[in-house]
């Protein structure tokens, strides 16, 4: 059964909204939907896709962090926000990166489930996490949203991308327009999965190019993607973006590697 949430033609004005809006509510009587963490509580649409414990139980990343990549310190939540030494010494590509919750526990599987068992059921679960930390944590609006792109090989390997999966509907739920045509991996790399720092740092440099210099030319681009590890991904998808003409890039994860 499929509702037709955007309206359509001969709807009277107004009416387009009640419609979703039953349809909504029949769906909630006939398929209602578990909690995405626990799996034991049940959700109307209004409810949302995770239940307030399980979302109180999630470790969220907070203050105090680095307000350039995000990194969060193990220090009391009344500490301020500062720069971490790697930021204030180098720099990033990117603007500010922010992650949703630390790479564990629920999360993580759910991730898992989606990138490496196809699950695609969860992407509205995750995306309602970066939905949330956006609104929370990222600076303002933006002119368009740009998945980190995988490259032809590994897209035909696994049938689709995870990251354009998250970025479209995260398009959707935000209202700024996705866009998967101007960022490209143009070289083949071995997994990131078993490298360090250093190794990834070279395992990834040089692999993306920007197709379309004109479309990003001085524009706000937020860059999303599901896990930030060491951030060297990010950071090269980044500076393809800026090399291209990019005016400021934002990166977004769901999860987020934490060193202890």
């Amino acid at each position: 059964m499929r509702i037709d949430r955007q309206g359509g033609a001969g709807i009277p004005a107004g009416w387009s909204g009640r419609i979703r809006r039953f349809g909504e509510a029949v769906l909630d009587l006939l398929l209602p939907r578990s909690c995405a963490g626990c799996q034991g509580v049940w959700l109307s649409t209004a409810e949302g896709l995770w239940c307030e414990n399980c979302l109180r139980e999630l470790p969220w990343i907070s203050s105090p962090i680095c307000p350039t990549c995000g990194t969060p310190y193990p220090s009391s939540p009344a500490a301020p926000d500062h720069l971490c030494g790697e930021c204030a010494l180098s720099g990033t590509p990117f603007d500010t990166a922010r992650s949703a919750v630390e790479h564990e526990g629920v999360v993580r599987d759910r991730i898992h489930q989606l990138k490496f068992g196809g699950r695609l059921h969860w992407v509205p679960a995750l995306v309602a996490l970066l939905d949330r930390t956006f609104h929370s944590e990222c600076p303002g609006p933006v002119d368009m949203i740009v998945p980190v792109p995988l490259h032809v090989r590994r897209l035909k390997e696994r049938g689709f991308n995870q990251s354009a999966l998250l970025a479209g509907r995260l398009a959707r739920r935000l209202g700024f327009p996705a866009r998967f045509d101007v960022l490209e991996r143009v070289r083949w790399t071995d997994p990131q999965t078993r490298l360090n720092r250093e190794e990834r740092r070279e395992n990834v440099k040089g692999s993306f190019r920007v197709n379309a210099q004109d479309t990003v030319k001085g524009k706000r681009i937020l860059l999303v993607d599901d896990v930030f590890t060491t951030g060297t991904t990010l950071m090269e998808c980044s500076r393809a973006l800026k090399n291209g003409g990019a005016g400021e890039v934002h990166a977004l994860t769901v999860t987020r590697a934490v060193r202890r």
